[in-house]
């Protein structure tokens, strides 16, 4: 081919990529760029001779650049392949340069979520009772750890429990009954009784079944605990389907749907009465929220027979509904009225309103002692406005410690603390967060006996 003049060749070029002789100056000495294809290249000269040149490529500048560091990748790939030689004998030495506290803190993370927590003494030490719920494959699994409270350490390895996730149906809750012993029940489906001498868990299915063999003989599908309306008693599936309202303390068993029936035969013969504390809905508009006053009850009552507090209608005496069908109210005190079956039926004997009578909104008696009440409420309608909590003294009805939830940072503050719970225990009261752990341990006057966030925050520092 000949070789171009060097006047012809820079005046008129060809574009190297497609033949055109469209081109035109690109700005810089030599440059030119193709109108046909786009394609941009330079004229140079040497020894006489005109030849043109391609821009380098985006992907020889990639090569170029990994050829650079094709050292550095060697060796970061002979580090990978060799994880597993070096790994295991590294981690020894790991362990042992991490604080004791830091271990037993991310020991939880490995447990699960925690589901319920407890506190228990034994011989005079405080021992946390903690619950937590995991997903291996297809089954739900539980542990449950105990912990010294003052320490955080654990007492034993935590017991499991597992059962299939799609034959499960509730939650998980640890529930003190009268006679001071702590029971686990797991999604509906199992009952168990914490053994103070070993720390474990004890199945009590098998009892059940044998104590009442009649009913529940052929086995068991179902035990769930009932509220505090029904203290002490348990509604129990048969494999056959038949449901049974079992009061497990009393050794008593009937069909579920003639628990009422039987009942209101029952309490006619009670000699003894029996206080109750329960806030009680008042008459409300359709469509507005529900508002509640606290209610201290009087029932009719028997020892060593079941209990049954029943809902009630509550009424004010002077009001329209009260004034225009007197014969379907009967006054039960403190101004207000009630249907007649909660008297006849029920076992209702009357009623006090705990002064001050203010409605409240989500209004709950989160726990009771023999001398307190640990209460919860908005002021308003509107959740995120934050709840109050609140200890009562049973006998003098006055408030004896009050705090609102951003005076207790330690509660959390999720929906204005509306998942924060609250139980008895022998020391005072336990609170927990809104994730469902250990907050803080208060005594019967309020005071603070006990931070576990402190010692949580301490541990994570």
């Amino acid at each position: 081919m000949p070789a171009w003049s060097s006047a012809s060749s820079l005046s008129s070029p060809y574009c190297p990529r497609c033949g055109a002789a469209h081109c035109r100056s690109a700005g810089a000495p030599h440059a030119f760029a193709c109108l046909e294809c786009g394609a941009q290249f330079r004229l140079e000269q040497l020894q006489g001779q005109v030849f043109t040149g391609m821009p380098a490529s985006a992907g020889a500048a990639s090569g170029a650049r990994l050829r650079r560091h094709l050292p550095w990748l060697v060796v970061l790939l002979a580090m990978l392949v060799s994880i597993p030689w070096w790994l295991p004998r590294l981690q020894p030495g790991l362990q042992l340069t991490l604080p004791a506290a830091w271990q037993d803190k991310a020991a939880p993370l490995a447990l699960g979520r925690s589901e319920a927590t407890t506190l228990i003494e034994r011989d005079g030490q405080r021992l946390l009772v903690q619950l937590y719920e995991s997903r291996e494959q297809d089954d739900v699994v539980y542990r449950v750890v105990l912990r010294d409270a003052a320490t955080g350490a654990s007492l034993g390895e935590p017991q499991r429990m597992a059962m299939p996730w799609a034959s499960t149906s509730g939650r998980a809750e640890l529930q003190f009954f009268s006679d001071g012993q702590l029971y686990l029940f797991l999604r509906e489906r199992g009952f168990w009784r914490l053994d103070l001498a070993s720390l474990r868990f004890v199945d009590l299915q098998p009892q059940l079944s044998a104590r009442f063999a009649t009913q529940l003989g052929e086995g068991i599908v179902g035990v769930a605990p009932k509220g505090r309306d029904r203290p002490d008693s348990l509604e129990v599936t048969s494999r056959s389907g038949s449901k049974y309202l079992v009061y497990w303390l009393l050794g008593q068993i009937g069909p579920a749907a003639d628990s009422s029936s039987l009942y209101e035969k029952a309490q006619a013969g009670y000699g003894q009465e029996i206080a109750f504390y329960r806030y009680e809905s008042l008459p409300r508009p359709t469509g507005e929220e529900n508002r509640a006053v606290l209610v201290q009850s009087w029932w009719r009552h028997e020892p060593g027979q079941p209990s049954y507090f029943g809902y009630y209608d509550l009424q004010p005496s002077d009001s329209r509904e009260v004034q225009s069908s007197p014969r379907s109210y009967v006054p039960i005190g403190d101004g207000f009225s009630t249907r007649p079956y909660a008297i006849q039926d029920r076992g209702l004997l009357r009623i006090k309103v705990v002064q001050p009578a203010v409605p409240r909104f989500h209004a709950d008696v989160m726990a009771e002692s023999a001398r307190r009440l640990l209460l919860a409420y908005n002021p308003t309608p509107l959740r995120q406005e934050g709840r109050v909590i609140q200890l009562l003294d049973k006998a003098s009805q006055q408030l004896v410690w009050s705090r609102t939830i951003d005076q207790l940072p330690q509660l959390g503050k999720r929906e204005g603390g509306m998942y924060v719970t609250g139980q008895a225990v022998s020391a005072g009261f336990l609170l927990l967060n809104d994730m469902r752990q250990p907050a803080l341990l208060i005594g019967e006057d309020g005071a603070v006996l006990q931070d576990f966030t402190a010692a949580a925050d301490g541990a994570t520092r």
